[in-house]
């Protein structure tokens, strides 16, 4: 590999390592709020670097199928829901559930951001042929089928289904103590 090429792959794991530590600072902070112990921010800062590393080996661990990221929004949601359901308002509590969806999906969109990465780069990612080269399917219809769309329709399907998925069963599991 040339020197460029070690330059692209370092530039991405910092920009990926000050997303994943620059978006928990106001998580932190809501989740401060949220339960109502306000000196614990960097326990909370500490849980959800453990939360976007997790989530990062389980992107590298379904090889970009989402498998597990999927999955994993079951697991957060489920442990938030139980965990913040009784510390304040439901509004509250299904607000930071959702900023917690969308922090947990950051691998996702830097899966993403590799394809317009290399868009910026000059490869051919708009190319049917390079889509297919690459592995797409020839079923996948344009524009899908050439690999910035695939990359781009994955990123933004998983970071839909993450959220929809943590956050509705944090909401379900509100409901379910409001009833019970």
């Amino acid at each position: 590999m040339e020197a460029s090429e070690y330059t692209v792959i370092v530039l991405i794991a910092v920009v990926n390592l000050a997303a994943g530590f620059g978006c928990a600072v106001p998580i932190a902070k809501s989740l401060r709020e949220v339960t109502g112990r306000p000196k614990r921010f960097f326990r909370y800062f500490a849980i959800l670097i453990a939360i976007y590393f997790v989530e990062c080996v389980a992107f590298s661990a379904g090889m970009a199928t989402q498998v597990f990221s999927i999955g994993l929004a079951f697991v957060w949601g489920i442990v938030f829901g139980l965990w913040l359901r009784r510390r304040a308002s439901a509004l509250k509590v299904l607000k930071t559930s959702f900023f917690l969806s969308l922090y947990s999906s950051l691998p996702t969109a830097s899966f993403g951001f590799l394809a317009l990465l290399a868009l910026f780069v000059g490869e051919p990612v708009l190319s049917a042929a390079k889509g297919a080269s690459f592995g797409i399917p020839g079923f996948v219809p344009c524009p899908m089928n050439t690999i910035l769309g695939f990359f781009g329709i994955l990123t933004i399907v998983t970071i839909v289904f993450k959220t929809v998925i943590t956050t509705g069963i944090v909401s379900l599991l509100i409901h379910l103590k409001k009833e019970g």
